[in-house]
């Protein structure tokens, strides 16, 4: 079968396997007669090889059920090996030895107020009071290590736990860590597999999957259910364009191109309860080489391409990433820096996040030479950016036509400047179908589909407009363990 060299995967390490993994796709077999497909059966079934799956994959496997993963890339290929590796988490023994204090309550408030009090209050609440719990076992069972803590403003404060990696994203290096943990389970690994469909039965029951290999067809069987670890559905334009409509569809993409909907496309026989489907996680991105500045927008003046600002500043880059795709021409602008500002390691380390991708960095000693270099009107930017600093030295910046109400704006005085252009992309999405408690998919009326479990970004329901930082592994790990017990548990009893 197509199971993976595991070993050489991790010899070679994310970083120089990701670029091969996006050609590495089956040839499709030519055949005058349809092979047979091979029949198999196992007590859990995962679906995706990200942080999701892997962390489900890891319990089931813990729990003593015979534990199948499945991965339609050659290697993990999810948002996870993107992310920078945080996670979201309070109470957590990380902050005490940083000596943060804090208390779920205002953690749960914190993430009600990011969700505009739309994420779902009881999956918030099981969120909040299992994120140390998750922390503690990639620390204990994954053999992770973290970053201290700092303390942001509010409603970060010092929640975000980044993993310490050694070479690359912490996302990478979580990847890692818990596919070596696969490794010494032994649990078989079928990647170059794609899942074309869930099984069921007469009564809407999960019973296991059909999917394509390089050596056939497999239909597959799952004595206690299938855990949908896919991702969501940014990289699929018509699913987006459905959802979101055609503008947002053609945001560039932040995150994995292989994210395409399988967490709707796989489940709709079952009639799940979708919910907020038009919602997805924003944040700046140089399209063409994939360069994020990140925060390093509100270090200077954000202008669109006919040399205005068109959105405040003190915005969160999820923001100012959503009005540059709505309110810009084609979904371009440039970010004006001060000299005074590119050396604060915030700004620094996004700088050379654009060398390295050799995205664009225009440098000018005058706004007007600058105009000239990115292609704007230079009479307009020279009266953006003067009337932008005489606002913001007479303390008045929040009357100017779009507000600047940072409590101290980065003006645009000292030369050289730099400026760095940029589009609003998409994340991830926050759609799909909405999970119990124990990770069970719901169907529309709000009752579990037996044997069919979701989570990670495959889920709908936790995450609304935006979410704080970290949030979103933290999630994964929390719902894809929760599942693999249940799976588990549930084979046990067949």
């Amino acid at each position: 079968m197509a199971f993976a060299s595991r070993r050489n995967f991790l010899k070679a390490g994310l970083a120089g396997t990701a670029a091969a993994a996006a050609a590495a796709v089956p040839a499709a077999a030519h055949a005058a007669k349809a092979p047979k497909a091979k029949e198999l059966t196992y007590d859990v079934i995962v679906v995706g090889a990200g942080c999701a799956g892997l962390a489900a994959t890891i319990e089931a496997a813990d729990r003593g059920a015979k534990v199948l993963l499945i991965e339609k890339s050659a290697v993990p290929m999810g948002n996870t090996i993107y992310a920078g590796g945080f996670v979201n988490a309070a109470c957590t023994w990380v902050q005490k030895s940083d000596g943060i204090t804090d208390d779920l309550d205002s953690f749960y408030q914190d993430m009600m107020m990011v969700s505009k009090g739309r994420g779902d209050p009881e999956l918030t609440k099981m969120y909040c009071e299992q994120s140390a719990g998750a922390v503690q076992w990639l620390t204990d069972r994954c053999h992770l290590s973290w970053k201290k803590i700092p303390m942001q403003i509010k409603p970060m404060l010092g929640r975000s736990h980044q993993v310490d990696s050694k070479a690359g994203p912490g996302g990478s290096q979580m990847v890692e860590n818990m596919m070596a943990e696969v490794e010494k389970l032994h649990v078989p690994m079928m990647f170059n597999t794609k899942v074309v469909e869930l099984l069921h039965d007469d009564m809407l029951r999960c019973t296991g999957v059909k999917a394509v290999s390089p050596e056939g067809p497999l239909v597959i069987h799952a004595k206690g259910g299938v855990i949908l670890a896919t991702g969501g559905f940014h990289a699929n334009k018509a699913l987006v364009t459905q959802f979101m409509g055609g503008e947002v569809a053609w945001m560039p993409i932040r995150g994995s191109m292989t994210l395409t909907g399988e967490n709707i496309l796989l489940t709709a026989p079952f009639f799940p309860m979708y919910v907020n489907m038009d919602q997805f996680h924003a944040g700046p991105i140089h399209g063409p080489t994939k360069a994020n500045p990140s925060q390093m927008v509100n270090f200077g003046i954000c202008v669109n391409t006919l040399g205005n600002r068109y959105v405040d500043e003190a915005s969160t880059y999820v923001e100012i990433a959503r009005h540059t795709a709505k309110d810009t021409i084609r979904n371009s602008a440039f970010i004006i820096l001060d000299s005074a500002v590119v050396k604060l390691p915030i700004v620094a380390m996004r700088i050379d996040r654009y060398k390295a991708a050799k995205a664009p960095i225009f440098e000018a000693n005058s706004i007007g030479e600058f105009a000239s270099k990115i292609g704007v009107p230079a009479k307009a930017l020279e009266k953006t950016v003067s009337e932008y600093n005489d606002a913001v030295h007479a303390g008045r910046g929040a009357s100017l036509k779009v507000p600047a109400t940072m409590k101290k704006p980065y003006t645009i005085e000292k030369g050289p400047f730099l400026a760095v252009p940029f589009s609003g992309g998409m994340t991830a999405t926050f759609g799909g179908p909405k999970i119990s408690l124990k990770g069970e998919v719901l169907n529309t009326e709000s009752k579990p589909v037996p044997g069919l479990y979701a989570a990670g970004n495959a889920i709908g329901g936790l995450f609304y407009d935006d979410y704080l930082s970290g949030s979103q592994l933290g999630a994964a790990v929390i719902w894809g363990r929760v599942g693999a017990d249940e799976a588990a548990a549930r084979a046990k009893a067949a």
